[in-house]
């Protein structure tokens, strides 16, 4: 008797996982669907996604993850995604692809863009600075995965997955391998 009632409970369990599955799958299916995904197209729009929904996205090698914020257009946890030609900027003016209301960054503070499968952070001559794991910048420097990136009291993390940068050349010559 104890038997069977074990080998039922075992069937009711199999049962609700696979539905469980069977609901989540069906989830993901309709959110691919009806979502909206806004991909960063030519440096004019920003897509907010998670780092592993970023790296999903067919062609998107990078993204900007916003730490720290005490700007309300930019919540922490905001993610912009990168494809490998993009150009993401940063300032208080309207045309910039970030936005923001901080009194510490210029009208066009600073800009992250690829070119030759690296990422560069150039800061475009604003007056409190850019900085890059805690240093100041002052010309275009390579980006590697994990670097922090903070303009005025707004800090990102650079992320990137389809090729890693060596951490040790900033010069902005150096070589790329392939993440195995």
């Amino acid at each position: 008797m104890l038997d069977l009632v074990l080998t039922v409970f075992r069937y009711i369990f199999l049962i609700m996982l696979y539905v469980f599955i069977f609901q989540l799958i069906k989830m993901m299916f309709r959110d691919l669907k009806t979502g909206e995904v806004v991909q960063i197209a030519a440096g004019k729009k920003a897509a907010e996604l998670s780092p592993e929904e970023i790296k999903a996205l067919p062609g998107s090698v990078a993204g900007l993850v916003v730490t720290a914020s005490g700007d309300p257009g930019l919540p922490h946890g905001k993610v912009y995604s990168l494809k490998s030609e993009d150009q993401i900027t940063f300032g208080r003016g309207g045309k910039n692809t970030i936005a923001m209301t901080d009194p510490f960054a210029s009208l066009d503070h600073a800009s992250v863009f690829g070119s030759e499968g690296q990422y560069r952070l150039e800061d475009r001559g604003s007056k409190n600075g850019t900085f890059l794991n805690d240093v100041r910048i002052t010309k275009p420097t390579v980006l590697a995965d994990g670097d922090r990136i903070r303009i005025g009291d707004v800090s990102m993390q650079f992320v990137r997955w389809a090729y890693e940068v060596e951490s040790g050349n900033r010069s902005g010559i150096g070589k790329e391998t392939k993440r195995g």
